[in-house]
């Protein structure tokens, strides 16, 4: 029997004695990772699979996309997987928080191709039925074909949600649904995939620029129309950064497009004839009509100029699936992207594994203080007294902090006869395909890069992650060693720092130690060592007060737990989690 807490948990955190932006959001719950709500070390034997679920069988699939798992050699759900399908199943809006390998984007595919297998079953039988009888059949519904979204920071990314996609067969070798990466070197085909897959400034060069030439989906208007489930992966990359303004132009295309369908039908419903009507409404009960239709204005204390009758029945109402998907979301303060996220979906359920923000069990970690003259000894002795690296059978990645560091840590490699390959943005397309597909294919390989290999990447067998220029933050640390130790194997970093990394790397290595979260050791735009000199050289964790530190220099804690039991959340209400380890 596992050790692990139930997967699927989020801890519901009280505000008080925490700093945040805004004074209100001291009202609202936090939502923090189980670890982080115990501050408890997280068992080692925390398993990558379900304990509960032995194949995909019990997560209510068809059984066509069972098949095409298997076939694929997925045989049995990861943890994520489970915990977020049967939300996503029923169509609800999720938030998918997990560590680095834990499957998460299968985790929202799998529900996914799902749901538009069904679509495109009922699809058939109406128009099976309207060949049969045309004047019978009314459910003029299920004409349409709908399509998903998947938002990727970049063009790796993007390649790798396509591939996994299209490798769900039938039998006969034929693709379950059809994907494609989409921008303006990549132009829509004419047969428009299923999944629509790309990055939030290559989709919005084909809806602007394009203005509808490969076809009305590919408009604006299409978009809002046929566009079903919208997929935001590495949310808190594209919700922050230099990703942000296009993600949430998109974001708001979806959103205008689902209050004008839900009001329509309002109107509808209410018997009223000029919008201006709905428009003039207290902003409250307006919000309610977007969310719940009448029956959410009646609650909200809607009084209607005329009589409605008692027995009518409301809704269906229009409903676009929105889920957000990353191994980091910090939700500390009410600038953080989980806190962004919260207010704008408020309605979202939000699955989280155990070990989100923690250095995984299987990582055995290594720390090397360098200076100018012993880094190239140590760098060269860290890659080839690895055991992996000497018997040929494991992967190496070398980080690097830009283009020029990995040209020259590449030098130093060529120099102490070490075979590599090199990916960063900077070396032409065709090299860094051929270095991606060497490190997917060839057993022993060495590759020098950037972080441009530090999100989502998905290779199998990376035994060993070696820091030649230390993260900048936490958020690039965790991301960086989540290369490896993928899928419940095990694996190591080494990471070599300099003097100025010490407050950094001290920080890391207590939290790594003690086997609690590292979120409260999170900085944005590169802040840590401005934040230190802010507190006198003390480590304050974010969201806490200076005053929070007690004489002895160290932080003061808090009683994170809610009356000594972890609960979950969705949105703003706080649920117990059943024995299923799901958030009801």
């Amino acid at each position: 029997m596992s050790n692990c807490p139930l997967a699927a948990q989020l801890a519901f955190v009280p505000t008080r004695g925490f700093a945040v932006a805004k004074k209100r959001i001291n009202k609202l719950p936090r939502l923090e990772s189980v670890a982080a709500a115990a501050q408890e070390p997280i068992p080692a034997d925390c398993t990558f699979y379900s304990d509960t679920q032995k194949s995909f069988e019990g997560l209510d699939l068809s059984k066509a996309l069972q098949e095409a798992l298997e076939a694929s050699g997925f045989s049995r759900p990861s943890r994520v997987q489970e915990s977020a399908a049967p939300h996503i199943l029923r169509g609800r809006n999720v938030v998918i928080t997990a560590e680095t390998g834990s499957g998460k984007t299968l985790s929202y595919i799998i529900p996914i191709a799902n749901l538009m297998l069904k679509q495109r079953a009922a699809l058939e039988r109406y128009q099976e039925q309207q060949q049969a009888d045309p004047a019978g059949v009314s459910v003029r519904a299920l004409v349409r074909r709908y399509h998903a979204l998947v938002l990727c920071p970049n063009a790796a990314l993007c390649q790798q949600v396509v591939a996994t996609v299209n490798g769900l067969c039938g039998p006969e070798g034929e693709q379950l649904l059809t994907a494609a990466h989409i921008n303006s070197s990549n132009p829509p085909p004419f047969d428009a995939p299923d999944v629509i897959v790309a990055t939030p400034a290559g989709l919005l060069t084909i809806i602007n620029d394009a203005g509808g030439a490969y076809g009305w989906l590919w408009s604006e208007e299409g978009m809002q129309a046929r566009v079903r489930h919208v997929v935001v992966d590495e949310a808190d990359l594209l919700l922050g950064n230099a990703y942000v303004k296009a993600t949430e132009q998109i974001l708001t295309i979806f959103k205008v497009a689902d209050r004008r369908r839900v009001e329509a039908k309002v109107l509808e419903e209410l018997g009223l004839v000029d919008k201006s009507e709905f428009d003039r409404l207290p902003r409250a009960i307006k919000v309610a009509g977007w969310r719940g239709g009448v029956p959410a204005m009646l609650a909200e204390g809607y009084k209607p100029k005329r009589a409605l009758d008692p027995d009518a029945k409301y809704g269906p109402y229009w409903r676009r699936q929105y889920i957000f998907s990353a191994a980091t979301m910090p939700t500390i303060t009410f600038s953080d992207v989980g806190s962004q996220i919260q207010k704008m979906y408020p309605d979202a359920t939000w699955v989280s594994t155990e070990l989100l923000h923690v250095s995984k069990p299987q990582v055995t970690h290594a720390w090397h203080e360098v200076s100018d003259e012993s880094f190239g000894m140590t760098l060269l002795e860290a890659v080839r007294s690895d055991a992996d690296y000497q018997a040929r059978r494991g992967k190496t990645l070398i980080f690097a902090a830009d283009g020029a560091s990995a040209d020259a840590v590449s030098e130093l490699l060529f120099g102490g006869h070490v075979p590599h390959v090199v990916y960063h943005k900077s070396r032409p397309k065709l090299e860094q395909a051929a270095a991606l597909e060497a490190l997917r294919e060839q057993d022993g390989t060495v590759m020098v890069c950037t972080d441009a290999a530090a999100r989502g990447l998905d290779v199998q067998g990376i035994t060993h992650v070696v820091q030649a220029d230390f993260a900048p933050n936490t958020i690039d640390f965790l991301h960086r060693i989540g290369r490896t130790a993928r899928a419940g194997n095990s694996g190591r970093a080494t990471s070599l720092y300099r003097e100025r990394n010490r407050p950094l790397v001290e920080v890391i290595r207590k939290y790594i130690s003690e086997g609690v979260p590292l979120e409260a050791a999170f900085s944005r735009a590169r802040s840590f060592s401005r934040k230190l000199k802010r507190t006198g050289g003390v480590f304050v964790p974010r969201g806490m007060p200076a005053s929070a530190v007690r004489e002895d220099n160290q932080p003061a804690t808090t009683d994170s737990t809610k009356n000594g039991k972890v609960v979950a959340a969705t949105g703003r209400a706080a649920q117990s989690v059943g024995s299923s380890g799901i958030a009801g």
